[in-house]
This record gives structure tokens, C-alpha cells and sequence, in this order.
């Protein structure tokens, strides 16, 4: 079947056509959406100001370019048989569709992050309204389905750490607050610090961030130096804001005062700040990393509930036990009737008995119809957690079902 993409000189595009991709160096153009419908004459006239730039347009979800007219100069050939129609994709549920939003939203969303890291790398002026434009987009996918987007994030590629670190910081924050009564401009300034908090990365080196074995007490003090030097570029910013400030000079402060760069304990360091270091440290204990693997989410939570009396907020830390759950959205787990199972939602009643989707049956993974089992109402209880590798199960795809 022909492929709906083609690619074009921005000098060609018009009105109507679905831009999938701007072919060369993000950094040479000012669009940081990854894929746009061509709506006004102002995204125009930006893209045909690019030059020489080749752009790849989607002739399914816009115009495609007009098909010149032929001179007729002998009898016409009799048409073609018509195409066969394209196999239809399954059909997606509501939650599918909306774990396919949300993988659009963190692909546009970590490179906006990186744009911004790069800002502050070369000591140039941050994209901020760019920052805002994320920040808002999150805060709607949270609202929406806050399960699919807080999946969607916790699985990243080592590689693509840094950037879609601050993202997932940015989405549980605000998911956080919506827990905890915040609205509106709150919201959004929690969203931007969770977005900033890790800027003054930039400013230790990767030989010592990506280190696989212990720290020297030289690279331990260089790694504490972040929340500063992130301070130092964010005080030049007047769109960052207070809150973004304080989380990013505060989010490694622990409330029996044992953390840096100030030592601060309980009261003394902001609701925001306390959120912060509750959401980043999870985040970051989850993840996989160039020197360690990340924990499941329940060996993460259960850790972070041995840590709660010295390092963190017990009133947010047990909020944000109940926005994550024991077994978060995507987690893959084993029932007592021996099948495996995706965690689609959390349950009302109890973190442990969540919605799930079952997906085979053990120990020979018989594919299962995937029908949804509320475990709140089953005989059926969760007995371990599932590697999704070792069973060549892919966690997003099994959620868009």
C-alpha cells in the first residue's frame, strides 16, 4: 500500500496539509509541536520563511498536493481497477485513545524539555512560553486521564532520561496537587517547577550524572551544586516565578534537615518544595538508568514508606500513595488464578485491588480474550509482579487496546 507521507519544499505547502515532520535540526525552526494541521495563513507564512527546508506531510489527516492535469493526446486509458481499502487498525477504547494522546504529548513535550536544557546550556534566554504551552497540554491530559499520561511517562528510555525526567516530575506534580486541592494557576506554577526543578543539571558534567559505580566525595559535592546553579539561571527568568525557584533550590532538602544545599527541616521548606522531593525521587527510583535499573512501582512505593519519617512530607507522601497506587497503570501482574494481567486503574475501595485487563493465561501464555476484572469484586488477587520483557508483552500497546 502507498504510504500517505510525502515529502515536499515548505515553498509547496499550503493550507489544509497535515505537517507529520520538519526535516532537519529541530533548533532551525520555531515550531515546537512535532506534528501540526497547516490552519492560518500565520503557520503559513512561518513555514515558507524556512527557506530551503523539506517538510513530510500526511495526505490522510490533510490535503495532499494538487494533481497536475494531463494533456490529452490519444484516447484515455481505461482507469485502474480501485485500490483495495486499507485494513482497518482495531478499534480503540476510551482509555487507548487516550494512552495514544498521551505518547504524542510526551514525545512534543521532552523535546520542548530539551529545548530548554539547551537554552540553559549555551546561557541562552529559556523558551518560556514554550515551557507554559507544555505545562498547560499536561495539565489537560492529567485531567482528563491522569492513569494514561503517569504511564505513558514512567516508561522512558535511559537515553532519554533527563528531559522526560522533568516532564514526569511536572505531570505528577500537578496530579499531586489536584489531590490535594490546588487549581487552576496554582497547578500550572506546580507543573512548571516540576518542569525546571533539574535545570541546573546543565551544569554537572554527564561523565559524573551517567557514572555507573559510587560517587567520589569530589562528584557527590559537584551533583549537589544542581539545585543552585538551577536557581542561578532560573532568577534571570521572570516567567519561572517563586514556586519554580523554590522547588528547584529545595527539592533535595529532607524534612529531618539531613538534605543540601540548606539543611532545612519540616515547616521550613515549602508545601511545594516537599511535593517536589516526594515526585522526583520516585520518578527517578523507577526509572532505568546507565548505571542501575529502576524498582517497580511497588518496590519504589514500599521503599519510599521506609524513608517517609526522614525525608519526606507523611501527609503528601501518603497522597501520593493514593494517586499512584500499590500497582500503578501498566503495572503487569500475576493473579492467584494464574493468569497475567495489566493495571488499568486503581480500585475505589483499595491500592491493592485494582481494575485490571487480563492478557494470558500461565504458565504457557495463552493469549486471553482481554476482558476488564474488577478486583475489588473478584475472588482473584494479585500474588507478584511480571517482567513485561520476559513475556514479550508491550505494556503500551496492551493499554491502546
Amino acid at each position: 500500500m502507498t504510504s500517505p507521507l510525502k515529502k515536499i519544499p515548505v515553498a509547496r505547502v499550503a493550507r489544509g496539509m497535515y505537517v507529520h515532520k520538519i526535516c532537519g535540526n529541530w533548533l532551525d525552526h520555531p515550531f515546537w509541536r512535532g506534528s501540526f494541521l497547516v490552519e492560518d495563513d500565520t503557520t503559513l507564512a512561518t513555514l515558507r520563511a524556512m527557506g530551503n527546508l523539506e517538510v513530510w506531510i500526511d495526505t490522510v489527516k490533510g490535503l495532499d498536493l494538487p494533481q497536475p492535469v494531463a494533456r490529452v493526446t490519444s484516447p484515455a486509458a481505461p482507469a485502474p481497477p480501485p485500490a483495495a481499502p486499507p485494513e482497518p487498525e482495531p478499534p480503540r477504547t476510551a482509555f487507548g485513545n487516550d494512552i495514544a494522546r498521551a505518547e504524542e504529548l510526551r514525545d512534543r513535550a521532552k523535546a520542548a524539555a530539551k529545548a530548554l536544557f539547551q537554552d540553559a546550556r549555551l546561557g541562552r534566554a529559556l523558551r518560556m512560553e514554550t515551557a507554559a504551552s507544555i505545562v498547560d497540554e499536561v495539565d489537560d491530559a492529567i485531567a482528563r486521564n491522569p492513569a494514561a499520561m503517569l504511564s505513558v511517562l514512567r516508561l522512558k528510555n535511559k537515553d532519554d532520561y533527563t528531559y522526560l525526567h522533568s516532564v514526569a516530575v511536572a505531570a505528577l506534580m500537578m496530579a499531586l496537587g489536584r489531590r490535594l486541592g490546588y487549581a487552576g494557576s496554582e497547578l500550572k506554577e506546580l507543573g512548571l517547577a516540576g518542569l525546571l526543578h533539574d535545570i541546573g543539571k546543565v551544569g554537572v558534567p554527564d561523565a559524573v550524572l551517567n557514572k555507573p559505580g559510587r560517587l567520589s566525595p569530589l562528584e557527590m559535592t559537584s551533583v549537589r551544586q544542581h539545585p543552585q546553579i538551577g536557581w542561578d539561571i532560573l532568577r534571570r527568568e521572570a516567567a519561572a516565578g517563586p514556586v519554580a525557584l523554590d522547588v528547584c533550590l529545595h527539592h533535595h532538602e529532607k524534612t529531618d534537615g539531613s538534605g543540601y544545599p540548606e539543611k532545612l527541616a519540616g515547616d521550613t521548606i515549602s508545601r511545594a518544595a516537599r511535593m517536589g522531593a516526594i515526585c522526583d525521587v520516585y520518578d527517578a527510583i523507577t526509572s532505568d538508568r546507565p548505571y542501575k535499573r529502576g524498582w517497580e512501582p511497588a518496590e519504589a512505593i514500599r521503599r519510599m514508606a521506609e524513608w517517609q519519617d526522614g525525608h519526606f512530607d507523611r501527609e503528601i507522601f501518603h497522597a501520593f500513595v493514593k494517586l499512584i497506587g500499590i500497582y500503578p497503570t501498566g503495572t503487569l501482574v500475576r493473579l492467584s488464578s494464574e493468569r497475567l494481567a495489566v493495571v488499568l486503574a486503581q480500585g475505589e475501595g483499595s491500592s491493592l485491588n485494582p481494575t485490571v485487563r487480563l492478557v494470558c493465561r500461565l504458565p504457557d501464555g495463552e493469549p486471553l480474550e482481554p476482558t476488564q476484572l474488577e478486583l475489588a469484586e473478584s475472588d482473584d488477587r494479585i500474588t507478584g509482579i511480571e517482567d513485561p520483557a520476559s513475556w514479550g508483552l508491550h505494556i503500551p500497546r496492551l493499554l491502546r487496546e
